[in-house]
């Protein structure tokens, strides 16, 4: 594979998929599908990028009535058309507060056609930030004795889809396809939740700190999204490494 054509997607995937995320209502569902051609002036040739995912990919931007078209794969297919001097069609195949099991589902294996066509050279996913959301959000809503159960599932049903879609990607998408990535999660709301919960911990009897309680919970989440992507030929785009790190000051300027 062309190294700098995977660095420069990768890096891409992970500078640029947040930029649009929102917290949407963990009932509330938005489907965001378009197919955006780069036109590049000279050349007839034609490649596509797909993409499946929830409200980082579908460019979610707080609003249930619009969606920005400058997500991730949008602005990916501009660089690639200069990359490889051609026109670049790029699919999004997303659902805003979709979990993980309905981006599975209904986007990655429903609509499979996307990364089944000849001219496909890429395919992104995305997946698990609403499992996070929604657990958070019921953890953060309990009184009387924490219950930790919520997270548990949201990390096993997490791991369990995205093994399934790589497997499913790497066995339907087309043996052309030169790059496969996944892009993992950052921690929104990070430094909101440095406060204490209103339930109490089983064993101790006090209450618990709601960042120190989540942050191993997508840290894990993370590392099986990257472990697998080792195992099964994809790259992983460290969204929280990126995204967590920028947030530190270097220059001490405030």
């Amino acid at each position: 594979m062309n190294t700098r054509f995977r660095t420069v997607l990768c890096t891409l995937l992970l500078t640029l998929a947040l930029l649009s995320l929102g917290l949407e209502a963990a009932a509330s569902t938005l489907n965001q599908n378009v197919s955006w051609t780069i036109d590049r002036a000279g050349t007839s040739t034609k490649y596509r990028v797909v993409a499946y995912g929830d409200s980082i990919y579908a460019g979610y931007n707080g609003s249930t009535i619009n969606a920005a078209k400058y997500s991730a794969p949008t602005v990916d297919a501009e660089y690639l058309s200069a990359l490889w001097n051609g026109d670049i069609e790029s699919v999004r195949r997303a659902k805003s507060g979709a979990v993980a099991s309905d981006v599975y589902s209904n986007k990655i294996v429903a609509e499979r056609s996307y990364m089944q066509d000849s001219k496909t050279r890429v395919v992104t996913f995305e997946m698990c930030g609403n499992d996070g959301l929604q657990a958070r959000s019921s953890f953060k809503s309990q009184t009387g004795t924490c219950n930790y159960s919520g997270m548990t599932t949201a990390l096993n049903n997490c791991k369990t889809y995205v093994a399934n879609a790589m497997d499913y990607i790497n066995a339907n998408a087309y043996a052309g396809v030169k790059l496969k990535v996944i892009s993992n999660l950052y921690y929104p709301g990070y430094a909101a939740d440095n406060v204490q919960s209103s339930c109490k911990d089983a064993t101790t009897g006090a209450t618990v700190n709601m960042q120190t309680t989540f942050l191993p919970y997508i840290a894990k989440m993370n590392y099986w999204m990257c472990e697998y992507a080792r195992q099964k030929g994809f790259q992983c785009a460290d969204n929280f490494a990126e995204f967590m790190g920028a947030d530190y000051d270097f220059n001490g300027d405030g």
